[in-house]
């Protein structure tokens, strides 16, 4: 009953936000970034996100799902696996990560950037672990099982965020170096620490709260602007990508005059 009411709501809720942003920001051009239609893009996105999630089963494995059990966390190999991958992702997005991130002087609105940061680190973290509990319920072995979901993960990871994350939702943040630098040293190991204890171990929960880390970590570095913001935005620069659709580029300006960097 209560993923029936869940599923529900989310989907009356996708729709009320595709109808503003259909009657507010249809038009807008996408040289000119206004935080109330990237809040709009990214909230459709979470509901479906969501919607993936409750129909995937993975939801319903999430609630009943235990964080972890007695025989796990009386396990020094379970209890050193997921030490690690908690201190892996505080330092690849707490530390490497925002080091890398431009901010172009913005203000901070760090309620609204945790709040996000949080919608965002589960929905991402979800969707991602609906791969996963798919590939799971083929029965394929455990070695296949990571394979498949990293490249099913990856792939997708990599159209989101390219196409339309840094396109459509991000304020411009990066540069083509930090691009290069958060992909090798951030995401992608990231990804193979935190799908290696899942596959191993089995934790959904524990797989989505390192997301959740992780993408608190990106909205307050980046200074993600509170919906009601007003000031001017640095447009995300894109170049033509797959097909000629828009990707994000990073960067190329002079990043070394006042106001424009960090």
């Amino acid at each position: 009953m209560f993923l029936s009411i869940y599923l529900t709501s989310i989907i009356v809720f996708g729709i009320i936000m595709i109808t503003v942003y259909i009657k507010k920001y249809r038009n807008l051009p996408v040289d000119v970034w206004k935080p109330g239609a990237a809040w709009t893009r990214a909230l459709i996105y979470f509901s479906f996100c969501n919607i993936v999630i409750v129909t995937s089963g993975t939801m319903e494995q999430l609630i009943n799902q235990p964080l972890f059990t007695t025989e796990q966390i009386t396990n020094i190999s379970w209890v050193v696996f997921c030490i690690f991958c908690f201190i892996y992702v505080f330092f690849a997005y707490w530390i490497l990560w925002s080091r890398m991130t431009l901010t172009f002087d913005r203000k901070y609105y760090l309620g609204t950037e945790v709040l996000f940061g949080i919608i965002w680190g589960f929905c991402t973290g979800g969707l991602l672990l609906s791969f996963y509990h798919l590939w799971r319920l083929t029965g394929v072995p455990s070695w296949a099982r990571y394979l498949l979901s990293f490249v099913s993960m990856g792939l997708w990871q990599y159209f989101i965020q390219d196409y339309f994350w840094d396109v459509y939702i991000s304020p411009e943040h990066d540069t083509p170096r930090s691009i290069l630098i958060k992909t090798i040293g951030s995401h992608i190991p990231n990804m193979a620490i935190s799908l290696g204890f899942l596959t191993i171990w089995g934790n959904y929960s524990i797989f989505i709260s390192i997301f959740i880390i992780a993408l608190v970590a990106s909205t307050i570095f980046q200074r993600f602007p509170a919906p009601w913001a007003k000031e001017i935005f640095h447009v995300p620069m894109t170049k033509p990508g797959i097909g000629g659709f828009l990707r994000g580029a990073g960067y190329l300006g002079d990043i070394d005059k006042p106001g424009k960097k960090k």
